[in-house]
């Protein structure tokens, strides 16, 4: 048995001294001379080493540097350092810094120094490199014999730019403080990434150890929307950032956050769906269902043809946009014909820019509609038929108590369809709801029969837009949607109906 494994080890041995002057008659430098392999070499980049992160762009600052002192070994004379394609082809020249000048070796590019510790001279990329993966090599020599070979990926984006400056947390509805995320609320991260148009970076976020999500900015993975647990604490999210989706072997950027779920009861919205009048209600909490009923598929909202929905943040809060490429369609409402029926639309909204909030299509031929906008700080409620139109105008205060501390605006209209005409009126509503402002109503003869249907978005056509807006696809978004319901109102003499037992209770309660 001894014997048997003294052959082996002196055939291993044989072998490797033949592979080594075969191969290394190629490249001297090639031959791997057997080491513990134990110097620490890192190779950092503007300071942070490719261990933290692996890229790298035309002006940054990168160089070699030893963690720990080696200038007590006698074994080494200098330490190498080159790059690799991704077919394994040295590219540029490899720079060598040596303390023995004798050393120097056609066609690579020696520095002397005094010293291997502290800081080494920049080692400098070919200006001619394209944008790609890379292999960085550093090489531990004594003489020609390589002592150890360390390879580290790194991906070069030449003058992109590409950046991540962390997570932005964001809640739904209109929450006092930031800070605290109520039990089973639904928040919107947004990874707050700053890149060169041609880069389409990849994100993979993470809830502590778990991998939750991952996918391409321009597939709408720079937001993701994380539902809080039952359980009140402290919990880890972050996100990985590279800047092309072949990342394997690469180190992204690394943010992270520490949420806290609070057990106390927060109200974030403006109503709850246990009122009777409640015909649909939209929280736009992740997605366009309706929280009255989310099982009914055919009541959430849905996108007309070719377009797509969208999600934004703004002070804290986050919401659904509408606007000229974001136009959605609620479900279509039935009417009584010849009957006399009121209606409230009731949401929290933020004008981004001026165009249409929504439009009702009145009755089933299409034959009138209600449509709500706004242009130049004037919110404008337009009741249109075949043969008519009219408005009213409704002007914002420049700084109003009626905007809540966020920029959202909460509003109300209202309308009554009547046997041959309809009428509405716009109400705006202050933080105390006992502070509305209300209109006085706009009426419009026409005909309404057996249906309306809400369409949220579509650009005033008639507003003027200057050309850098109309340049910027995303500008042209009309409004940030947080909150949208429709109530039907119960006739006056239903009310009044309901109120009179109260109103006989309480004067009897008086009269004792």
């Amino acid at each position: 048995m001894l014997i048997q494994k003294t052959f082996k080890a002196v055939f291993f041995l044989i072998f490797a001294v033949i592979f080594g002057m075969i191969f290394g008659s190629c490249d001297a430098l090639d031959f791997l001379f057997p080491s513990a392999g134990n110097y620490k070499v890192i190779v950092l980049v503007n300071d942070v080493p490719l261990d933290d992160c692996s890229f790298a762009r035309a002006e940054d600052k990168i160089r070699p540097y030893f963690e720990e002192s080696v200038s007590e070994d006698p074994d080494i004379s200098s330490l190498m350092i080159f790059l690799r394609d991704s077919r394994g082809e040295v590219v540029g020249e490899r720079t060598v810094y040596c303390l023995d000048n004798d050393e120097a070796q056609e066609g690579d590019y020696y520095i002397p120094v005094q010293s291997l510790d502290g800081d080494l001279p920049e080692f400098t990329l070919p200006g001619d490199l394209r944008m790609g993966r890379y292999t960085i090599v550093t090489q531990v020599m004594g003489g020609r014999n390589i002592l150890q070979r360390v390879e580290k990926e790194i991906y070069y984006l030449g003058r992109n730019h590409f950046s991540y400056d962390g997570i932005n947390v964001y809640l739904p509805g209109v929450a006092e403080s930031s800070h605290l995320i109520p039990r089973d609320a639904v928040i919107m991260l947004e990874a707050n990434i700053d890149f060169s148009s041609n880069l389409d970076p990849y994100i993979v976020w993470y809830e502590g150890r778990k991998k939750i999500f991952e996918g391409k900015v321009s597939e709408g993975a720079g937001r993701q929307f994380w539902k809080a647990p039952e359980q009140s604490g402290f919990f880890s999210l972050h996100a990985e950032v590279y800047p092309v989706d072949n990342f394997d072997g690469l180190v992204g950027y690394q943010k992270g956050i520490s949420i806290l779920v609070s057990s106390m009861d927060v109200d974030v919205h403006l109503i709850s769906n246990n009122i009777s009048q409640l015909v649909h209600w939209y929280t736009f909490e992740g997605n366009l269902y309706d929280s009255k009923t989310t099982a009914a598929a055919d009541r959430s909202i849905v996108p007309v043809s070719g377009n797509d929905f969208r999600w934004m943040g703004a002070n804290g809060t986050y919401g659904f946009v509408t606007g000229s490429d974001n136009i959605m369609r609620l479900p279509k409402i039935p009417v009584k014909n010849d009957a006399v029926e009121t209606w409230q639309v009731l949401f929290r909204s933020m004008p981004i820019n001026d165009g249409d909030f929504f439009t009702v299509q009145l009755g089933a031929s299409n034959n009138a509609n209600m449509k709500f906008s706004m242009h130049e700080n004037n919110l404008i409620l337009t009741l249109t038929s075949a043969v008519e139109s009219v408005s009213q105008v409704f002007e914002l205060p420049q700084v109003s108590e009626d905007t809540d501390e966020n920029g959202f605006l909460t509003s109300g209209i209202t309308f009554t369809i009547q046997p041959g005409s309809i009428s509405a009126s716009i109400n705006i509503f202050g933080k105390n709801i006992n502070n509305e402002l209300a209109s006085h109503p706009i009426f419009l003869d026409v005909k309404i029969e057996n249906e309306f249907q809400i369409i949220l978005g579509v650009i005033n056509e008639n507003a003027m837009f200057p050309k850098e807006i109309i340049e910027e696809s995303e500008n042209l978004s009309t409004v940030l949607w947080d909150e949208f319901a429709l109530y039907y109102m119960l006739p006056m003499e239903i009310l009044a109906a309901e109120l009179n037992p109260v109103i006989a209770e309480d004067d009897e309660l008086q009269n004792e």
